[in-house]
């Protein structure tokens, strides 16, 4: 069959290809990872099928979730194994039930670790979203600034003596003027709320001296929040004032006074929960996948120090956090290396994923059928594979897991073009088909 046949046949039966099979669609991805932005419903029907590691992750969520002392929250877990052994789906499933359970936790996915501390951190300010983080940063200020009657004034007082050179300390209540910026819509964000202020001034001057004056009240709210550390107060006014992003603030804070930001986040991961929590979360969780890269060689000797030390300091000193990470087996062995003391904290608890056996191999391939199975059709059956494939496939992928999607995904691809309705997928047609694939 030439591809001008083949394409015509795929655009006749698109949409019912695997309709022969009793499937909705082909449910095993084509890359053999896991998919991050699936709903937390999918990927809690993908729960682990070794029983000791479903076991062990659940235990984590549960004793994080409600443990006794709620001044302590922190729980580490590190999630080892092998390269595409399922670390990552691990981590989606763990996510997947702590935002399923009775209590209000803030959960952040991130992907890689980069390669300083303080960027990790930028990269939770990222995951929270930088318009949702500003908008959370900008309440907690605004209500801090509406309910000190002193820093207020200060703002009043400057715009009523410009205008009438005098302090008239009735003059925004009265409705004296046509723009009141402490109205509902400008308290937004801070440009609407700096504007609606500019807009009473007479003077270019006024205003460039006004946008010092409240860049000052903000800042000295930061400082008492964020135990007088400037840095950082830089940090959140420059987010919430600027139209550059995160990662232009990243680098503004890398020179000059920012270069001592990696040596403070501690204090920077305490402020981020501050403002999280008082959006009502009561726990906050890291889940940080591929840590091992901060072994591969990215980082000099020097950097992967600091970047333990101060990991260290961050996980002995900020306690209303919980941390899951994944790393392979032999990043941890090479990290117990480099800091001993930081593997000990990590490893509070170490869930060890193994390779697959057969039966649970054939059991992965039931899971991802059923999610394309009609609802009523739920089974326990590996039709259209035989065992005999699954098992045949499953020796010739290492017995991991991404390698069997993978090439399970390709199987039902052109099982779907050759076999009829009621013809199984053997162990003959899955070597006539993976020979030229796998070599």
């Amino acid at each position: 069959m030439n591809i001008e046949d083949k394409v015509k046949l795929r655009l006749e039966s698109q949409g019912k290809r695997f309709e022969k099979f009793g499937l909705k669609y082909n449910p095993f991805p084509k890359s053999g990872t896991a998919n991050t932005n699936e709903s937390s419903e999918f990927t809690k029907s993908l729960s682990p099928i070794d029983d000791n590691v479903k076991q062990e992750i659940e235990n984590y969520v549960i004793d994080s979730l409600f443990s006794e002392d709620e001044n302590d929250h922190k729980l580490i877990c590190t999630i080892t194994g092998d390269y595409g052994t399922g670390k990552t789906q691990l981590l989606l499933y763990a996510r997947s039930l702590i935002l399923s359970l009775p209590r209000k936790a803030y959960v952040i996915y991130i992907n890689n670790p980069e390669t300083k501390l303080s960027e990790l951190i930028g990269s939770v300010i990222e995951h929270i979203g930088q318009e949702q983080f500003k908008k959370y940063l900008w309440e907690k200020i605004l209500s801090e600034l509406k309910s000190q009657e002193s820093l207020k004034n200060e703002l009043i007082e400057f715009v009523t003596k410009k205008r009438i050179g005098q302090f008239s300390g009735d003059l925004f209540d009265e409705g004296n003027i046509s723009i009141n910026p402490f109205s509902t819509e400008n308290e937004a964000n801070h440009k609407a709320f700096l504007e609606a202020f500019i807009k009473l001034l007479p003077a270019p001057n006024d205003k460039k001296e006004f946008n010092n004056l409240l860049k000052q009240v903000i800042i000295q709210i930061l400082l008492k929040d964020n135990e007088n550390d400037l840095v950082i107060a830089n940090y959140f006014y420059n987010l919430i004032s600027e139209d550059f992003g995160v990662n232009k603030t990243w680098e503004t804070l890398t020179s000059g006074t920012g270069q001592y930001l990696d040596n403070k986040v501690v204090k920077l991961l305490n402020a981020i929960i501050n403002i999280v929590q008082g959006q009502g979360f009561e726990r906050f969780y890291l889940l940080v996948d591929e840590f091992e890269d901060i072994t591969s060689g990215r980082l000099g000797k020097k950097e992967v120090d600091n970047y333990s030390h101060n990991l260290r300091t961050l996980i002995d000193k900020e306690r209303r956090w919980c941390l899951l990470i994944a790393m392979t087996s032999s990043a941890l062995k090479d990290l117990r290396k480099i800091s001993p003391p930081l593997v000990d904290r990590l490893t509070d608890r170490e869930i060890r994923i193994e390779r697959l056996t057969n039966e649970q191999a054939r059991q992965i391939v039931i899971n991802y059928l059923n999610t394309a199975r009609n609802d009523n059709e739920k089974e326990q059956s590996t039709y259209p594979f035989s065992i005999e494939a699954i098992n045949f496939v499953n020796s010739n992928s290492e017995e991991l897991a991404r390698l069997l999607l993978r090439r399970i995904n390709f199987l039902l691809e052109r099982a779907s073009d050759i076999l009829k309705e009621g013809e199984e997928i053997t162990s003959e047609f899955a070597k006539q088909h993976l020979e030229n694939y796998i070599s």
